[in-house]
């Protein structure tokens, strides 16, 4: 007698996957509600300061260069002690940095609080992201991987829609307090989210992890790898950031008021919204590498012709950008899948988030970058220009699986060493993925 067909992937999911997505992803909601309104407003803190737009800029460096450190700290505690402690704590900080922002009295005092907003920002995106993936089941993790990083467009999509009406009426500083919300979101996971499966069954059958598990990431044998996933998460800020950073500027300098840049951005981020969601099901069809490889480099199709149609033609620069950013920051949706793979769950809170938290510095330099090139070439060529080279660079990374090679090799020299043991033979192998997938699906029936 024939088997039953498999369930449809959202019948299998239980309330406790629900809520445990919900948590994770509101926290990185209002992590992108935070970040994103900082780019709306560097043209806004460069004439109040008096100082220049790539001084400004910098603003983004500290929010992105302090992050290194949040991985690192609320990382290991999220190993040590669980994922949902680590996502709260982290949460309450970076919101209490976002409200200072709004107080502050000098482009230093701004420098200094966007330095605590980043530690904070590190922390929650690295808990949420591994509690996201880890909580749902094998074959839906690049679902539960994009669905989550939705939740930062849609956070960049709420700002767009508030920066106009509440600068204009209050004044930039107004933006910065509403960064308080995010503690909210910290009482609702504390009290309705459950605690990661994967944690608490290792912390079961293996017990607590001791000492700083971050450290383990970079130890003679772990260091290539590590150093070369931090490589990858950079490029994939620098694919990015330099347009996401810098449109609501070069928007600016074309002459669109506050009211039209606001707009143009939010299809800018419904694009990333829709994206970013529908490579999940793309990634579990055809395996996260493979998928995140293509759909960046088809971004390129869209990129130059952005910063060629120039101003008094809104309808197609939102067009073009719609398109863009879905498949540029869209496919972003699966960099914790695909960083997931190559750590086991004693410590994955720590590895995923200082390696991404690292890379991510590129999401700081990246429209630095753009600003002082700009300066010399036109800022939209700057734009361009970094864009292209940085999806280049990563799309070829990938696509040979230059991590998952280095990962195998260090596992086959040292076979004992239970950080490359335990993680999957070929993380990056897409052929791999889609076969974990089609034996999970076929165990699944009504």
């Amino acid at each position: 007698m024939p088997s039953a067909p498999p369930k449809p992937w959202f019948r299998q999911l239980t309330g406790a996957h629900v809520r445990a997505l919900f948590a994770a992803w509101i926290g990185y909601l209002l992590d992108g509600f935070d970040f994103v309104l900082l780019t709306y407003v560097l043209s806004d803190v460069s004439a109040e300061f008096d100082v220049s737009l790539a001084t400004a800029s910098t603003l983004l460096v500290a929010t992105f260069g302090s992050r290194w450190l949040g991985g690192f700290v609320f990382g290991s505690l999220g190993d040590r002690y669980g994922r949902k402690s680590a996502m709260v704590w982290s949460i309450v900080l970076y919101s209490g940095g976002t409200f200072l922002c709004g107080l502050a009295w000098s482009f230093a005092a701004l420098f200094a609080f966007r330095l605590v907003v980043g530690i904070g920002m590190a922390g929650e995106y690295g808990a949420s992201s591994t509690y996201a993936v880890e909580s749902w089941p094998a074959h839906l993790k690049n679902k539960a991987s994009a669905f989550l990083i939705t939740g930062f467009a849609v956070g960049g999509l709420v700002a767009a829609q508030v920066y106009s009406p509440v600068v204009d009426r209050f004044g930039w500083r107004a933006l910065f307090f509403l960064g308080i919300l995010p503690v909210l979101a910290a009482v609702y996971v504390r009290k309705s989210a459950p605690e990661s499966p994967e944690w608490e069954a290792a912390a079961r059958e293996q017990g607590h992890v001791q000492g700083v598990s971050a450290l383990s990431l970079f130890t003679r044998r772990r260091l290539p790898v590590t150093l070369t996933l931090i490589l990858v998460v950079f490029l994939a800020f620098c694919t990015n950031w330099p347009v996401s950073g810098l449109m609501p500027s070069y928007l600016d300098s074309l002459g669109y008021d506050r009211g039209t840049t606001g707009d143009i951005m939010f299809y800018a981020g419904l694009g990333t919204v829709l994206g970013t969601a529908a490579s999940g099901f793309v990634g579990d069809r055809f395996g996260t590498a493979r998928t995140y490889a293509s759909v960046l480099a088809v971004s390129l199709v869209f990129l130059f012709p952005v910063f060629a149609v120039g101003a008094g033609r809104p309808l197609a620069l939102v067009l073009l950008l719609f398109c863009f950013m879905g498949t540029n920051f869209g496919i972003s949706g699966l960099l914790p899948k695909y960083l997931y793979d190559y750590f086991d769950a004693r410590t994955r809170a720590s590895g995923l988030g200082t390696v991404y938290n690292i890379g991510a510095v590129g999401g700081g330099v990246a429209p630095w970058w753009g600003a002082v090139l700009g300066d010399s070439v036109g800022l939209g060529t700057a734009m361009a220009v970094l864009t292209a080279v940085g999806v280049i660079a990563l799309v070829l990374l990938v696509s040979f699986d230059v991590p998952g090679r280095l990962l195998r090799r260090q596992a086959r020299r040292h076979p004992h060493v239970a950080e490359l043991t335990a993680a999957p033979a070929a993380a990056g192998d897409p052929a791999a993925v889609r076969g974990g997938r089609r034996q999970e699906v076929a165990s699944v029936h009504d």
